[in-house]
């Protein structure tokens, strides 16, 4: 039995891997190969022209590469702080009532994001009305929502129930203050679960893309997931080197934090 789940895993596997691999492969073909009519997995002969053409002609390229990373660091900043008060809060309230509000946590956590998608936009409309503070059409749009998504609160807590009481005791005792145990105590010991929680914020919002066609307005505010899908209908030749270049910031992130992402979600009871 476990011989036949294993090689069930690897052909899986396989199927997995074989997108990147047609990707990096075509990445390195021309544009004479590209166009030919039929399904072309080896490169006839393996150059760097889709990468030349990118620096050349599609440096616009790299502008979308950095609205991503602003997008990105910008929720990780944000989910990882607030979630990280947040789960304290929950974690130092009654056993029961810390329950309670939990679940909401996960009754929310378990909402498909479209759901939240019209709200977002109302609310968003009635603060510029309301304070002439400009949210939509601005990267604002996508960081809010993304800062306080409630993934990072539920994990961080699920760890800190880990957490023997009996190091927050002997902090109290000394006279530490609830931010001293916060930052002095807890949050060394939740470096495993801050390290997973950053590798899914990162792919879920290095892949945004029905956020920003709901939120940007201006195209030279889009992150490259939706640029990606342009160049792909108006410019085949280099799409492929693009999206290789895309994959390449999570593909390390998720090979750095594999072993701490399977600590979180195991822990954290979402397998």
């Amino acid at each position: 039995m476990k011989k036949l789940l294993n090689n069930l895993t690897i052909i899986i596997s396989i199927f997995f891997v074989i997108p990147i691999m047609y990707t990096l492969f075509n990445s390195f073909m021309d544009s004479v190969q590209l166009n030919h009519e039929g399904l072309q997995f080896i490169p006839n002969q393996f150059n760097l022209h889709q990468y030349y053409l990118i620096i050349t002609d599609k440096a616009s390229y790299f502008r979308y590469f950095f609205n991503s990373a602003k997008i990105t660091i910008g929720v990780i900043s944000g989910q990882v702080l607030i979630s990280l008060f947040g789960a304290y809060g929950l974690y130092k309230m009654p056993k029961r009532l810390g329950n309670v509000i939990l679940s909401l946590y996960v009754f929310a956590l378990l909402l498909p994001f479209q759901v939240t998608l019209i709200p977002n936009y109302i609310v968003f409309e009635t603060i510029e009305r309301l304070f002439e503070f400009e949210i939509i059409d601005t990267h604002m749009a996508l960081i809010l929502p993304g800062i306080f998504s409630s993934l990072g609160i539920f994990l961080l807590r699920q760890f800190m129930q880990d957490i023997p009481s009996a190091y927050l005791e002997a902090a109290e005792i000394d006279g530490a203050t609830n931010i001293q145990i916060l930052f002095k105590v807890i949050l060394p010991l939740l470096r495993p679960a801050i390290i997973s929680l950053v590798v899914l914020v990162f792919i879920d919002n290095w892949n945004l893309i029905e956020q920003s066609l709901v939120f940007i307005k201006d195209p030279v505010k889009e992150p490259l997931s939706v640029f990606l899908e342009k160049i792909y209908n108006g410019d085949l030749k280099v799409f492929y080197a693009g999206s290789v270049l895309y994959m390449v910031p999570t593909l390390m992130i998720f090979y750095k934090g594999e072993k701490y992402i399977k600590e979180g979600i195991m822990t954290g009871g979402i397998k």
